[in-house]
């Protein structure tokens, strides 16, 4: 009966071409006879959704189906498609060596929602092999096809003011100051949970994360390798420049005696006799970054400070440097530089700076780069590496790279 009476209501709506206001629930819908209810300008009451959603399809039109109100409803979801392609010469010479010349393309691609106030996820696919610490790819051989990988996937879950959890496969929550690549490379991806907590007191800000990331899984009777650790840090005024400090402590556990976690590869970190990892990972962080303006241009100086708790030697690395400008903008520009160290075993190798002396560690230098941005889209970029190899003949290493950069 209810459900005639409503479609009654509805085909009058049709033919008189009025709004008829709804009584609330529990009163009989009128009669055709009576005379149309007047809306009040203030009135609070509404139209349930059920009269809409239920409502005849006019003339002509085709009825709406259940299947076709889902499709409507996960349209409402706000998707965000994001990426960047990034084209590249780079030229590395060593010393008593011939230079290698090589172009290669970065690409990435992702979709983003913030699916309410509390919930977010994130998937991107990368170009690359699915190298843990480059998404870049070799031009070569005969046109060969490239493959893609997954980069992100990943839920940010905010149940309070604050609070961020995050899992899956994740853009690394750490703060790195000046961007540095001392410890992690910007493209790593880590995989795991996450915990970050950050309140703003007066004109101080503090922060807390702690993760607990899936380093190996191991078959048979060997036990799986983890990274468990935590960051505290704290953001603040110091006079007309912003300051961030912050330290941290990881664990890598499951190392010592093991062989390494990817592509047989201890990357410059200590090996024994039998290819196995010769020390454990426990490592100290600290990080402090200065931000502001300097002649009307965004200025900041940083520097980060890593060592290895768990080893005898080869344990300590730091890198110190600044950044002038900005490239955001068309006609924009960016200039950095930092010097640093960093010895064998001070972090663990396989996620470090995939760029500076070719990967891993076991050697110092200094690096330049340069940006202009061409267009609001469209970023040309400039990096020159030269640094010295920890080897027996402390070789040089020169490294150049040339980059076109296009983002939507």
């Amino acid at each position: 009966m209810k459900t005639f009476s409503i479609t009654i209501l509805a085909v009058l709506i049709t033919w008189s071409g009025a709004l008829l206001a709804q009584e609330p629930e529990g009163t009989p819908p009128p009669a055709a006879s009576d005379v149309p209810v007047k809306i009040e300008p203030n009135a609070e009451e509404k139209t349930p959704p059920a009269v809409e959603e239920k409502m005849e399809p006019k003339e002509g039109e085709k009825p709406v189906t259940p299947v076709e109100e889902k499709k409507e409803a996960v349209k409402d979801i706000p998707l965000k498609f994001k990426g960047n392609l990034r084209y590249r010469h780079e030229t590395i010479d060593l010393t008593d060596e011939e230079a290698n010349h090589r172009h290669r393309i970065r690409l990435r691609f992702g979709v983003f929602s913030e699916i309410n106030q509390q919930l977010e996820f994130g998937f991107q696919m990368a170009s690359g092999t699915g190298d843990p610490i480059s998404t870049n790819q070799t031009l070569s051989p005969a046109f060969t096809k490239k493959p893609l990988t997954i980069d992100l996937a990943y839920f940010n879950y905010k149940p309070v003011e604050g609070l961020s959890i995050v899992g899956g496969k994740m853009k690394n929550p750490m703060f790195r100051p000046g961007d540095s690549q001392l410890m992690w490379d910007s493209d790593l991806t880590p995989e795991g949970l996450s915990l970050s907590f950050a309140r703003k007191i007066s004109s101080m800000k503090v922060f807390a994360t702690g993760v607990a990331f899936w380093n190996a899984d191991r078959k048979g009777d060997e036990d799986d390798a983890h990274i468990l650790g935590g960051q505290g840090g704290l953001e603040m005024k110091f006079g007309a420049f912003q300051i961030v400090v912050a330290g941290a402590l990881y664990n890598y556990t499951k190392i010592l005696g093991y062989g390494p976690v990817y592509d047989d590869n201890a990357f410059g970190n200590t090996l024994d006799a039998n290819t196995l990892y010769a020390n454990d990972y426990n490592l100290l962080d600290a990080g402090l970054e200065l931000r502001g303006k300097l002649a009307g241009l965004p200025f900041s100086v940083f520097g980060q400070f890593v060592q290895n708790l768990a080893a005898d030697e080869e344990k300590t690395a730091f890198l110190a440097g600044f950044s002038i400008g900005e490239a955001k903008i068309p006609m924009g520009w960016r200039l950095q530089y930092n010097f640093r160290s960093l010895q064998r075993d001070a972090v663990f190798a396989t996620f470090s700076d995939s760029d500076f002396i070719g990967g891993g560690t076991g050697g110092s230098g200094h690096m330049v780069s340069a940006e202009f941005a061409i267009s609001s889209n469209m970023l040309l970029g400039l990096t020159v590496q030269r640094s010295t190899l920890d080897d027996d003949a402390e070789t040089d290493y020169t490294r150049v790279q040339v980059d076109l950069g296009v983002k939507f």
